[in-house]
């Protein structure tokens, strides 16, 4: 199975799982959708190895997840993930204006994401029956949105505007695309990649190949923490994320039953 085939697979999961846990009125955390999610991913073989801050407090959390998404041939694209689930009953994300010690979480990312060269994203979380706007170019299939990501500009927006925190807002906006987009489109995985419409430059989180801390990772995966790596974080912040994960494009991983 190819990288870009799990992440949908693990699209059509969530939609499902969300459905499912709301009508049996189970709580399905924002959490364990992200657990559940790098699990699957972790587990594919050698095209996924992820790495567990698990010091992390809210308060020193820069984003989610870290996904490094390329190949030692193309280059690597560094992307600062911010997870948002849905809430079912209104179709609204209602954490998506979230403060941490009276800062807003989307500035946190955004000064997080600046300072390591990443490109600072949301991925939602969904299952809706509320209108939307599809903006793959490859045919229809609503269970991908399942997991859709955006630009945090987009999200600043829809913060800033009244009654915009929603799937339809959200995903009436060219630039929400299912979360598959950033391994497969033309538009984020080749080397000269600009982007899909309406998202920020791709050159600024454009790496050419893997610090040393994440070859490490490569070889010994779980050998290494994350402290007192300069050539992975800047050190004049103090945010770190969750886990930091490897998406090699070009390794075919485990096929998983």
């Amino acid at each position: 199975m190819k990288p870009y085939e799990l992440f949908e697979v693990l699209a059509g999961k969530t939609w499902r799982s969300i459905e499912r846990f709301s009508r049996n009125r189970i709580h399905l955390g924002e959490d364990a959708i992200t657990s559940n999610n790098l699990d699957a991913l972790a587990s594919a073989g050698p095209a996924c190895v992820f790495l567990e801050d698990t010091r992390a407090q809210e308060s020193t959390k820069g984003c989610d997840f870290e996904l490094w998404i390329g190949s030692s041939h193309m280059g690597w694209r560094r992307y600062a993930v911010q997870a948002k689930k849905i809430q079912v009953s209104s179709s609204r994300y209602a954490s998506l204006a979230h403060e941490v010690a009276g800062v807003p979480q989307i500035d946190i990312l955004d000064t997080y994401a600046r300072a390591n060269r990443a490109l600072a994203i949301y991925c939602f979380y969904n299952h809706a029956t509320k209108p939307y706007k599809w903006n793959c170019n490859l045919p229809l299939e609503v269970e991908q949105l399942g997991c859709s990501v955006t630009p945090s500009s987009i999200v600043r927006a829809a913060i800033a505007k009244h009654g915009a925190r929603n799937f339809t807002h959200i995903h009436s906006q060219q630039e929400t695309l299912p979360w598959r987009c950033i391994l497969r489109c033309p538009n984020f995985v080749s080397k000269a990649a600009r982007g899909h419409p309406g998202w920020p430059s791709l050159a600024g989180s454009f790496h050419p190949k893997l610090p040393a801390a994440l070859l490490r990772l490569r070889a010994q995966p779980g050998q290494i923490s994350f402290e007192d790596q300069p050539d992975l974080f800047n050190s004049e912040i103090q945010f770190r994320p969750q886990w930091v994960g490897i998406v090699d494009v070009s390794v075919q991983g485990r096929d998983r039953g």
